[in-house]
């Protein structure tokens, strides 16, 4: 009996190693620059591909970002074009097709507008593209709401300033217009428009509703939903900071 019971337990051992041994995966480590191809330029802060991310408020365009610097890139008025699956019907030919080009500028464009964010101690203001606002609302987040062509982060902003001999010193976070970027982001999920409150109010870029009774419904949206809305984005604000996801960013610059 006793020499059955040592048998068992010996064989359990067994068995317990060899599924821990067989447990090892050892997958293969594709880099980004196996992305790159003429659908996925590289990017103008880091060098590495752009791949599209989510569409932008009311079918105005794409937005594409790069997985190492988190830089995006607003393609104003690209459309998702499909491949067709095998036996699916071929489109129509006399149907009008969308041919676009994406090009996501150079490292001089993306500075001339970063640029723009620029205050009288020489530091860059900026919605955080890689903010915890914008991880939780995707295609409803504020900065997508825009004219511009370019979503900045602190690493893409180290990366670029490093192009003419300048390094960030500091990132600290504004969090009172945090407070409204999460805010709005949040009503946007429910709207039709973008930014129907700030936009209105001159604090973003209001990307209105394609008809007037969806304008309507987006204001009777924003007013009913102001307060549940503020008391969510108080405290998810105040995580994103202490997590170093503020949605708006400062950083501090110095020349080397």
């Amino acid at each position: 009996m006793a020499d059955s019971i040592r048998s068992l337990s010996g064989s359990e051992e067994l068995t317990g190693q060899y599924a821990t041994d067989t447990l090892k995966i050892d997958l293969p480590h594709v880099p980004l620059e196996a992305g790159a191809s003429p659908a996925n330029p590289p990017c103008p802060a880091c060098g590495e591909p752009l791949f599209p991310w989510v569409g932008m408020p009311v079918a105005t365009g794409i937005a594409h970002r790069c997985e190492a610097c988190g830089l995006g890139v607003l393609s104003h008025g690209e459309k998702f074009d499909f491949e067709k699956r095998p036996g699916e019907a071929e489109p129509d030919d006399r149907k009008p097709r969308i041919s676009f080009h994406f090009d996501p500028g150079s490292p001089e464009d993306a500075l001339r507008e970063l640029e723009a964010g620029r205050e009288q101690d020489g530091s860059y203001v900026f919605e955080n593209r890689d903010s915890l606002t914008c991880w939780l609302t995707g295609g409803a987040w504020v900065g997508l709401g825009t004219d511009r062509r370019y979503r900045f982060t602190p690493k893409a902003v180290t990366d670029l300033i490093a192009t003419r001999d300048q390094v960030v010193t500091k990132t600290r976070w504004r969090p009172l217009k945090g407070i409204g970027v999460m805010w709005q982001s949040g009503l946007n999920m429910f709207t039709f428009g973008q930014n129907v409150v700030l936009g209105s109010l001159g604090r973003a870029h209001l990307v209105a509703a394609d008809r007037g009774w969806k304008r309507m419904l987006d204001w009777f949206i924003s007013v009913v939903l102001a307060v549940p809305a503020v008391i969510f984005a108080l405290p998810l604000e105040l995580i994103g900071i202490a997590m170093r996801k503020g949605s708006v960013a400062r950083s501090e610059v110095q020349v080397l």
